[in-house]
């Protein structure tokens, strides 16, 4: 998680090719020390023959950066966290230290997964964590309750629709240094120059959906048309003849709100709908400021869309 410069997303280069690369790209980095320093141990690092062997050094992800990372996804004993990339695995170590929770490293680099082994073995916290050397685009880390990354712009990028289309939904997700692309964060942290983002995978709401609510002559049925980007939702809702939008529509995690105006229910105050969404049901409450009641949508499987390119 600690590769300020990707190490992922390209075809290995021949060994020549990486020691000749890595050269030049020193020689940049040393050329630029009045303006930026490495701390101790990324000069350590940069110092060992190690770093010939990826495609650029790795930077350890600073302290308080973790601990605000730790707070920010909330990370309980009962989460399952993976580090995307995991260095030399003080994010993996601190959160199963911290907080009681199994947490998993997966790099690339196995010297580094190495030295993060006895890491854990000197923290006292072994039996709770556990390192892999292996790539993140093939891993399978679909159980992963929080998964945090720190690797590079393009990386996250190509990592994204792995992200959306295996983690559950409600996983949060935790990156340094780097966003999204058009996928919006649901909060930032800064720390001077630097910003930490962080989304929480969601439900797809997306497609046709339909409820009843009375019986007889007072039957009366409701259909809710959702479009979905990402956490982003909208659409319109059809009652009683009538059309009315979706405003301030958002996932979290299977959760689903959005209001209606409009007076659907003759009153001036928005109607807040609230619901779950596990697979086609959704099972909620309807708020009009005087009254609540449930509503329980079920959605034609046909209509799904997709929510992210």
């Amino acid at each position: 998680m600690h590769d300020v410069f990707a190490r992922y997303g390209k075809c290995p280069p021949s060994r020549r090719t990486r020691q000749y690369t890595t050269f030049l790209l020193l020689f940049f980095l040393s050329s630029l020390l009045v303006h930026v320093v490495p701390g101790p141990a990324a000069h350590a690092y940069m110092d060992t023959e190690r770093s010939v062997k990826l495609d650029a050094p790795f930077l350890p992800t600073p302290n308080y950066v973790i601990a605000e990372l730790l707070a920010k996804v909330r990370v309980g004993k009962d989460d399952i966290l993976y580090d995307l990339g995991s260095g030399d695995g003080r994010i993996v170590i601190e959160a199963a230290r911290q907080t009681g929770c199994r947490a998993v490293g997966i790099e690339i680099d196995a010297d580094l997964v190495d030295d993060s082994r006895k890491a854990a073995l000197r923290a006292g916290v072994q039996d709770r964590v556990r390192f892999i050397v292996a790539d993140i685009f093939t891993e399978d880390f679909s159980e992963a309750t929080v998964v945090t990354i720190y690797m590079g712009g393009h990386v996250n990028l190509k990592l994204r629709p792995k992200l959306l289309r295996e983690l559950r939904p409600g996983t949060r997700i935790a990156s340094y240094s780097f966003d999204m692309g058009e996928w919006k964060p649901d909060a930032v942290s800064t720390f001077g120059k630097e910003d930490a983002y962080f989304w929480v995978i969601p439900a797809n709401a997306s497609g046709k959906w339909q409820w009843t609510e009375g019986s007889g002559k007072s039957k009366t049925t409701w259909e809710l048309e959702v479009s979905q980007v990402f956490q982003e939702v909208s659409g319109r809702i059809s009652f009683k003849g009538k059309q009315y939008p979706l405003q301030a529509g958002k996932m979290n995690g299977e959760e689903i709100r959005f209001t209606l105006s409009g007076k659907p229910f003759g009153k001036s105050a928005p109607v807040e709908f609230s619901g779950r969404v596990r697979g086609h049901a959704i099972e909620g409450t309807i708020d009009d400021g005087a009254t609540r009641r449930v509503w329980k949508a079920t959605r034609n499987p046909a209509t799904v869309q997709p929510i992210a390119k």
